[in-house]
């Protein structure tokens, strides 16, 4: 088995990271040290400022994550809490996020991508949450992103009836964003996240916040008055329309 820092990979290339997930030989299956790791990557991507979107992907061309690993949560050395903490926090973060499915999605794998503000699949791919055929509760902040992300009845049709969704599925369902051949993920995902990167920092993170309370329901609209006045007080509007008129690309600088 290769170390941790080989199995979590973080890599950062101008405004965009990647973190992968680099154990194929178990479908990618997060131990309890791994959680740990992706948790630590993730707050290295948010210290960064210069960081403007983040992929999340996995090595291997069956399985993108398979969850949390059955025999540490049989044996009590992972929880869903630790879990949750992690996806909590990739959904938490004000940049935009790419989940690239590299293949298929399973148990709080497919949660993971939920956390992200973008999922691309590939053809072939499936998705399943099994906790219902083993007797397991899933954790409430998951069974909330969910319902957040997909409905009452879609998350009911994944987590209690347990069923079992193909590609075009997930596309229909609103589970994937994107739907790509598998020789195009890497094209599409990458053009989607330079696309991102050259938009206007303060602008995706205050529609990011705004649409996401929206969804739950949670709306704080003094604050989210204040990231819009912020955002449209910012030296980066006057940039975009100076680039509007000068007919240039624009270039952003995050305030």
């Amino acid at each position: 088995m290769s170390d941790n820092s080989q199995r979590i990979q973080l890599s950062m290339e101008q405004h965009i990271a990647t973190l992968t997930l680099n154990i194929p030989e178990r479908h990618n299956a997060l131990s309890s040290e791994d959680v740990q790791a992706v948790i630590a990557h993730l707050e290295t991507v948010e210290a960064n400022s210069n960081i403007r979107v983040l992929i999340v992907t996995g090595k291997g061309e069956k399985t993108f994550c398979a969850g949390a690993a059955l025999d540490q949560m049989g044996s009590g050395a992972l929880n869903g809490d630790v879990f949750a903490t992690m996806t909590d926090k990739l959904a938490a973060l004000d940049i935009p996020t790419v989940c690239a499915f590299n293949g298929s999605a399973y148990g709080g794998g497919s949660e993971l991508g939920l956390a992200c503000d973008f999922r691309i699949g590939v053809n072939g791919m499936r998705v399943f949450v099994p906790p219902a055929r083993i007797g397991l509760c899933y954790p409430v902040n998951g069974i909330e992103r969910f319902v957040s992300v997909l409905g009452i009845n879609m998350a009911k049709r994944m987590l209690l009836a347990s069923e079992e969704f193909e590609a075009q599925q997930l596309l229909d369902q609103g589970y994937l964003t994107h739907l790509v051949e598998r020789p195009e993920l890497i094209t599409t995902t990458r053009s989607l996240a330079e696309r991102l990167a050259g938009y206007a920092p303060l602008a995706l993170e205050a529609m990011k916040t705004i649409a996401n309370q929206a969804s739950c329901g949670r709306l704080i609209r003094e604050e989210a008055q204040a990231l819009h006045d912020a955002c449209n007080a910012s030296q980066d509007l006057q940039e975009g329309f100076a680039s509007v008129k000068e007919k240039r690309p624009p270039n952003f600088q995050g305030h």
